[in-house]
């Protein structure tokens, strides 16, 4: 095909599975549960005829629909870019892609077209769903082209973004971490740069409505009067992401070549190559005894990527040596290779008990560059303070509080599932963990490991959120009461996290299967708290007249939930958490609204205890990686 043979490979494979077809269908029979639960949560069973209301809701549903649109959009497009190259990387198979008589372009643009494809197709299959609010009024055709459009143009942003970050990292949580990170930083940086410079404008359009895909909906949504030379935003957006997604696929080529192979090579494979490559030469060096040839660093580096010839070429000038024994300087190795060859065995650290969690504690088990990411999130923390700190007005002060430590709770709960779900996929297909099942190891070593290794090498993402809720208690925004139940629901959370990814990953042999269903139910699960909360809100809190539509939506959510949790390892515990979880988390979000802090408290500490229980307990007694289910590299 002209578009390049991986396109062409994804476009024939993609349809065959099942689950290609069951996520179109479940798509749109969500989105059509969320039309008639919006519809009670406003109207109720009453019969209505007037115009004016009917085009209010088509309105209201068209906004709900957008945005949450959007936002799986923004989370799933980059997430499944840096997946795609990720993965790859993790098997050493991005290697011989890049062996292959493929270019560099239909390299980059095949890897993002099969990573976009089931998006863009799930994207055009919602198109006509949008269309069907035409038929209630308050929107126009035009408006829901543009949402097409700006929504489609910030995929592929996200996607070219997570591609390049994909690209020049060797670790696949660094990939999506860094990922996430990078989405949030420049959200947040477009509304900084708006409010520092608000009369600055892109072809007629203020910054923040041409770059922000949010307020550039909303502004396509409630359009404001603007000069008839202005183009719209929903344009200005499309053009503007357009050109910055061309300018990163760009540079994805570009250093494509650049950043691999080299870059995704383990640490220890490197220093393996230093080590053989030493060995030769201190050959070499002891047959010119008393005197040895003299190398450094840069001669190391240039023995790896000469070969034979540098080697031949030290040789020859250790003969050389020998005839002016005055000359020699001495040997010289990197000090990890003298240990190893020229002294014997060197003083090794001793691992505890565990030796699981020593290795995730006390080694570099998820690659050499983990500052990025935390200084990453520590910025992104620190734009939250400021964004409270800068509040006019005490009462504002108050709201802004609020979003800033919700945000960044589900900032890093994503950030601490991605972790745990990567922890296990990673060894799993660089064939590490084929290694584990022959050891002694047992069960509760290899899981608590596991998951404590996890939470420590997220420590900051566990403990910026505490500390922020102390603060807020300590200023007087928060009640002491209130801050410690957030405290111990944030900590709880965080073990709930990081344990759906490792159950998730090893649930799904297959990486990448893995990855989307440990944090799709992480998305989902936070985006349908956050539905019915706004449902709620908009009913003026009158939730007779919508407990049946809510009962549905949340059957729905139940349904999913035991779909990504038990559906392949099913057990009675899993499916009471799959049917539970989301009707408790509704009595959660009807207690908060109620101010009943207390109940909202008791209840999540249960439900989502009850869950950690219910997925940590097989995992230790059954551990189905020990049974064998997984005894070899599959996916």
């Amino acid at each position: 095909m002209f578009a390049g043979p991986i396109i062409a490979r994804e476009v024939l494979t993609a349809p065959r599975p099942l689950r290609f077809y069951v996520a179109r269908a479940a798509y749109v029979g969500l989105l059509f549960i969320l039309m008639w639960t919006a519809w009670q949560s406003q109207v109720g069973l009453a019969e209505v005829s007037e115009i004016g209301i009917i085009a209010y809701f088509g309105h209201m549903l068209f906004r709900l629909f957008v945005l949450f649109q959007l936002t799986l959009m923004l989370f799933f497009a980059p997430l499944s870019a840096a997946t795609a190259v990720a993965h790859e990387k993790d098997r050493r198979t991005f290697v011989l892609l890049l062996m292959t008589d493929l270019s560099d372009i239909e390299i980059i643009l095949g890897k993002l077209a099969a990573s976009l494809l089931q998006i863009l197709t799930l994207l055009a299959t919602a198109a006509p769903v949008f269309f069907l609010c035409l038929l209630l009024g308050g929107i126009s055709p035009g408006q829901i082209l543009d949402v097409v459009g700006v929504t489609a143009a910030a995929g592929l942003l996200g996607g070219s973004l997570g591609l390049l970050v994909a690209l020049g990292r060797d670790r696949t949580f660094q990939s999506l971490a860094l990922t996430v990170l990078t989405i949030v930083l420049a959200l947040a940086g477009i509304e900084a740069f708006s409010a520092a410079l608000p009369n600055l404008k892109i072809l007629g359009v203020p910054v923040a409505d041409a770059l922000d895909p949010y307020r550039t909906v909303l502004t396509v949504i409630d359009p404001v009067p603007a000069s008839s030379k202005a183009l719209s935003p929903g344009v200005v957006f499309m053009l503007a992401a357009s050109s910055l997604s061309v300018l990163l696929l760009a540079f994805s080529t570009k250093m494509l070549r650049v950043w691999n192979p080299g870059r995704n090579e383990p640490r220890e494979q490197r220093e393996g190559a230093d080590v053989d490559v030493a060995e030769e030469l201190i050959q070499i060096g002891e047959k010119s005894a008393p005197l040895a040839v003299s190398f450094d660093a840069q001669t190391l580096s240039m023995a790896r990527s000469g070969g034979t010839a540098t080697i031949e070429a030290t040789r020859a000038s250790s003969e050389v040596s020998i005839e002016d024994a005055n000359s020699s300087t001495g040997l010289h190795v990197p000090r990890r290779a003298h240990q190893r060859i020229t002294r014997g065995p060197g003083r090794y650290r001793k691992p505890w008990t565990n030796p699981v969690l020593w290795r995730e504690l006390m080694t570099r088990a998820y690659g050499t560059k983990p500052l990025i990411i935390k200084a990453a999130y520590i910025l992104a923390f620190a734009l939250g303070v400021l964004f409270v700190h800068t509040a006019p007005d005490p009462g504002s002060m108050a709201s802004r509080q609020s979003w800033t430590l919700i945000l960044l709770g589900i900032l890093s709960l994503i950030l601490i599932n991605a972790q745990g779900v990567t922890a296990l996929t990673s060894e799993r297909d660089t064939g590490a963990l084929d290694l584990l099942l022959v050891t002694e190891l047992s069960p509760k070593q290899f899981i608590y490991g596991k998951l404590y290794g996890v939470l420590y090498n997220t420590k900051e993402m566990v403990l910026l959120p505490v500390f922020l809720t102390i603060w807020f208690a300590i200023y007087g925004l928060m009640s002491v009461e209130n801050a410690t139940y957030a405290i111990i629901d944030g900590l709880l959370l965080a073990h709930f996290s990081a344990m759906l990814g490792l159950h998730s990953a090893i649930t799904y042999t297959n990486s990448r299967t893995a990855v989307a269903s440990s944090l799709g139910t992480i998305f989902f699960l936070m985006i349908g708290i956050g539905i019915c909360a706004w449902l709620i809100l908009l009913s003026d809190r009158q939730f007779a007249r919508q407990l049946l539509s809510f009962m549905i939506f949340i059957g729905a959510g139940s349904v999913a939930l035991f779909g990504s949790l038990g559906a392949k390892n099913p057990s009675r515990a899993i499916a009471l958490v799959a049917l539970l979880t989301p009707f408790w988390s509704f009595y959660c979000v009807i207690s908060l609204l109620n101010r009943d802090v207390l109940a909202a408290f008791l209840f999540s500490i249960g439900i989502y205890g009850f869950a950690l229980l219910a997925m940590l307990v097989p995992a230790v007694s059954d551990f189905d990686i020990a049974l064998g289910r997984t005894s070899a590299i599959q996916g």
